[in-house]
């Protein structure tokens, strides 16, 4: 009997995330199969009709990855999975090459439906409701350790030496929300400066990246 189910990648900078993407995914067996958990810088191994690239926030500057991901000759289509779906990143996403932006507040159903869709070729946006949180199989990097996805996501992007306006501009958020994220993250960690928060980030697995990862990884997020 043929499988007709969609074959999904997923794709991300950390392995726990996409372990996380991964678990999400398997909810779906009937629609859904993910043939590839893949961290940027390892190689798509099957042929996917579609690789789902969570951003962990970083499409602005990230987009890079994204764009050979679309390129590969293995991969069909490509959707972003992201926190916040804003029209910027819409636009970011699309001339990136991704034909779908999913955001992760929307339902598993949502989700499932969208990868569906972009795997039939089909322009996809899916933007959350105000009262839909984020998937709690989807954990992040230091949430073990009390950080939120956002504090996590802030506290990553200053460990790869980014200002705090570059994180800024990279997550959509003001330069003050930054450095309240910031903040709050040392002092939940008992960090003093950046260069203990680099320190965690190197050293705490959560946060631990593939020691292949390429230049893919310096785009986008």
């Amino acid at each position: 009997m043929a499988d007709n189910r969609v074959r999904v990648a997923a794709v991300n900078d950390y392995e726990l995330v996409v372990a996380g993407l991964a678990a999400l995914l398997d909810r779906f067996p009937e629609r859904l199969v993910c043939t590839d958990a893949v961290v940027i810088g390892e190689p798509v191994l099957h042929h996917v009709d579609v690789a789902l690239y969570d951003t962990y926030g970083r499409l602005g500057i990230g987009a890079d990855a994204l764009r050979i991901l679309a390129a590969a000759p293995q991969i069909e289509h490509v959707a972003v999975f992201t926190l916040l779906v804003t029209d910027d990143l819409v636009e970011q996403s699309r001339a990136a090459g991704a034909s779908g932006i999913i955001s992760k507040g929307a339902s598993g159903e949502q989700i499932a439906e969208a990868i569906v869709a972009v795997a039939r070729g089909e322009q996809v946006v899916v933007r959350a409701a105000a009262s839909h949180a984020v998937d709690r199989a989807l954990d992040w990097p230091g949430h073990e350790d009390g950080l939120t996805l956002r504090q996590s996501q802030v506290l990553a992007l200053a460990a790869e030496g980014l200002t705090n306006r570059e994180i800024a501009t990279a997550l959509y958020l003001s330069l003050d929300t930054v450095k309240g994220h910031l903040s709050e993250a040392f002092a939940r960690l008992g960090l003093r400066n950046r260069v203990e928060a680099s320190t965690y980030v190197h050293r705490s697995a959560g946060f631990q990246r593939s020691p292949g990862r390429s230049a893919a990884s310096s785009g986008a997020g």
